[in-house]
């Protein structure tokens, strides 16, 4: 498994690319991933960019001599370093968006991260195709995407033919039979 520093493209740790040593504390908290992997980080970092993370952070713990440790699972650990490094940062690589756009956008929803949420809709957006639109739809109605919805409504309106041949729709007829009733509902207003 590669280590946290490989992860965020660089030998250095975030603590070490924020500041000189010395002029910056100890990380006080730790990420935990669906990897196992521990991810140093500062609460007062987290806290500031998250309302989430500073709840969390702000509940008492059981044993006040613990580590306090952050579970963030379901993701890839190399998302999750993606996340930690825009909460430090406020950027995030191209190649990291194209990857991971789709984690990225349930971090950034689940953890309440406005800029990150804003610019994953807009990185999905820009990569629909007729292959992910579905998943993609599920995902922005899930997260509170309105923008990245409507998209993918107009796309699965636009291309419906092809569209309905998708294993994403077939998935999406066989489990939610109200998203499929959004979207036929929407394609018929849209044809009036």
């Amino acid at each position: 498994m590669k280590s946290f520093s490989e992860m965020v493209g660089g030998s250095r740790s975030i603590a070490e690319d924020v500041q000189s040593p010395g002029e910056m504390p100890l990380a006080d908290v730790q990420i935990l991933t669906s990897g196992g992997l521990r991810i140093p980080v500062h609460a007062s970092i987290l806290a500031s960019a998250s309302p989430v993370l500073e709840s969390i952070l702000d509940r008492p713990r059981k044993h006040r001599t613990s580590a306090k440790v952050i579970p963030i699972l379901g993701v890839p650990c190399e998302a999750v370093a993606t996340f930690i490094r825009f909460l430090y940062f406020s950027r995030c690589k191209g190649e990291e968006m194209e990857k991971y756009g789709i984690h990225l956008l349930a971090l950034s929803h689940v953890y309440s991260v406005p800029d990150l949420k804003q610019r994953c809709a807009k990185s999905l957006t820009e990569r629909l195709t007729i292959d992910n639109v579905v998943d993609v739809l599920q995902l922005a109605r899930l997260c509170d995407a309105p923008d990245l919805y409507l998209k993918c409504m107009k796309l699965l309106t636009n291309r419906f033919r092809s569209v309905e041949k998708t294993e994403g729709w077939k998935f999406l007829q066989d489990n939610d039979p109200w998203l499929e009733l959004d979207i036929l509902l929407f394609m018929d207003q849209a044809d009036q």
